[in-house]
């Protein structure tokens, strides 16, 4: 997976709404300036330093309704206005500026089915009674319509889409009648869970990859093997003796990263599809592991050659290892930022002298830090979204989901943990 003041991690997406200076959410990204871990909190100050969320009306009912409502909150762009308070506008059919402008909207959904179609508008009050976006997508599958709008939605704010419809890995853990874990997925918003695999073995560190498909280690036949699932039954890509751990696909899909430990100590190794190897990466008497891939080609990893777990990055040949943590004595769990314009970031788990776990970035050109979360609870393995401007992780047994900044967090799956969050979607 491979990305002025602001509000939710964001530039300033603009808009004037009556003398307002309205944010559009953490879309258009960069280091964030306001405090971590603020839950969708709307911020409102006059002209000349004002900023707040767009407040979105979605009357629409149903399951539909409810897929844009939770899609708009997920995306951290609106201040969503509850149904119920929405009084007669809730069961509206044709859209009245006027009407919403005296609820205090900013902008509204209005759905409808014709046909075979489920028909969806984007209405700004300030614009009047024409929509600003208009799309039709087919009636079969409200999922994939809330997901494309909301897409096409972000994309009319920032010109980039944004990631729904993409999946998230992650690993569920049994307790009866013996321990097992298995690997499943979801969407970013919680939605279609799917089974990756379901026996009564060890499956972890699933990695979604670029093409498609999940890499995972497992078990399954007594040895810490990495076995890859296209859609049908799991295949086995590396069976060497020891440890097969971490498998994740380069952005090209041509090769696999990964930590085997086959020489007698824990190497990172480049592999092909096949489970050939291709290279050796590392070559030192310290542990090395956990890979993760740059846009570039480049690779971050984790490595106890400083003393402590930290991380590093080298080329691809797995030349010029250099240390990118530069604080805190426990730094794991890297993933590079495949988003346009933010591959300079990795974010990681680190524990500080409190003895906390918690999510932070570096900046691998500055040296810059930033700390996410700060919430209570270890606070593990995030992954950022295709697009860069949010990120999973996992906090107490569940997974999710936050702004590029560790804002606006909201769960998405219970009692799971190391997600990995794959490619765009649509």
């Amino acid at each position: 997976m491979t990305r002025k003041r602001k509000l939710f991690g964001t530039s300033l997406l603009a808009t004037s709404f009556a003398g307002l200076l309205v944010a559009a959410g953490i879309w258009a990204g960069s280091p964030a300036v306001a405090t971590a871990n603020a839950n969708a909190v709307t911020q409102e100050v006059g002209v000349g330093g004002t900023v707040r969320l767009l407040r979105l009306g979605v009357p629409q009912d149903g399951r539909l309704g409810d897929l844009l409502r939770k899609n708009a909150k997920i995306s951290a762009g609106f201040d969503v206005i509850p149904r119920a308070s929405m009084g007669q506008l809730a069961r509206a059919t044709d859209f009245n500026a006027e009407q919403w402008s005296s609820l205090g909207a900013d902008a509204v959904i209005m759905a409808s089915k014709v046909g075979p179609q489920i028909k969806l508008k984007l209405y700004e009050i300030s614009k009047g009674n024409k929509p600003v976006l208009a799309k039709g997508y087919p009636a079969s599958d409200e999922l994939a319509a809330a997901n494309k709008f909301l897409n096409d939605v972000m994309a009319y704010y920032t010109q980039e889409a944004g990631p729904f419809g993409s999946r998230i890995a992650f690993v569920r853990t049994r307790r009866n009648p013996t321990v097992s874990k298995n690997i499943q997925t979801v969407e970013m918003n919680g939605e279609a869970p799917s089974g990756i695999t379901s026996n009564r073995s060890l499956n972890i560190l699933p990695s979604l990859n670029p093409g498609g498909g999940v890499l995972f280690t497992s078990y399954a036949k007594r040895n810490p093997d990495l076995w890859m699932s296209s859609g049908g039954t799991p295949t086995r890509i590396s069976k060497y003796p020891g440890l097969n751990l971490g498998g994740v696909m380069s952005p090209d899909g041509s090769s696999i990263a990964l930590s085997l430990s086959k020489d007698g100590n824990s190497e990172i190794y480049k592999i092909g599809r096949d489970g050939s190897v291709k290279a050796r990466l590392t070559k030192h008497g310290a542990i090395d592991g956990s890979p993760s891939w740059s846009p570039a080609g480049q690779i971050a990893f984790v490595s106890s050659r400083a003393g402590g777990p930290q991380v590093f990055r080298m080329s691809a040949s797995g030349a010029g290892a250099t240390r990118v943590t530069k604080k805190g004595s426990y730094n794991q769990s890297p993933d590079w930022n495949q988003g346009k314009g933010r591959g300079q970031w990795i974010v990681y788990s680190g524990r500080d002298s409190s003895n906390r776990y918690d999510i932070f970035k570096v900046d691998v050109k500055s040296g810059k830090t930033v700390r996410l979360t700060q919430q209570a609870g270890r606070n593990l393995d995030p992954s950022w979204s295709p697009d860069g401007r949010f990120v999973a992780y996992s906090l107490n047994g569940n997974i999710y989901v936050a702004t590029e900044d560790g804002l606006n967090n909201i769960q998405i799956a219970k009692g799971a943990s190391t997600p990995d969050w794959g490619p765009r979607a649509y």
